[in-house]
């Protein structure tokens, strides 16, 4: 404190108020970071996942009354539109599934990726056959 004083005068200026700062620890911040980024995956899922359900069903919707007017037209067109209709929605139904299988890879991201162990033998044999080769190598020296 004192030392902000003589420099106010020195320099002819008010001293300053001190801000007092809180300093938060290091793991609370990762926490902090981490829960925000977990609530943002959440609530990206939930809008991603509305979409895709609305999109079904007014798909299924506009679906129902291309049948009925290729129906009463009968015409070659009409049907390929209705096709291309059952196909656009088997891709967002696709689309939907593979939302859950992104989620779900996010929540549990050990269970996607096991270990696996890879043992590489240079010898296999039992100690005598390696003892033996051992032997027949130092002879040949």
């Amino acid at each position: 404190m004192k030392i902000d004083e003589n420099l106010s005068e020195t320099f002819g200026m008010e001293p300053m108020e001190q801000i007092k700062q809180e300093v938060i620890p290091a793991a609370e911040q990762e926490l902090a970071i981490a829960q925000e980024f977990v609530e943002k995956i959440d609530k990206d899922y939930d809008i991603s996942r509305g979409n895709l359900k609305e999109l079904l069903m007014k798909g299924q919707e506009a679906l129902n009354h291309a049948l009925e007017v290729a129906k009463q037209s009968e015409h070659p067109r009409a049907f390929e539109v209705v096709g291309n209709l059952v196909k656009q929605l088997a891709d967002v139904n696709q689309q939907l599934m593979d939302l859950h299988q992104q989620r779900k890879k996010l929540d549990d991201p050990g269970k996607g990726s096991q270990k696996v162990t890879n043992n590489n033998a240079i010898f296999v044999g039992s100690t005598a056959e390696l003892s033996k080769m051992i032997k027949n190598m130092n002879k040949g020296e």
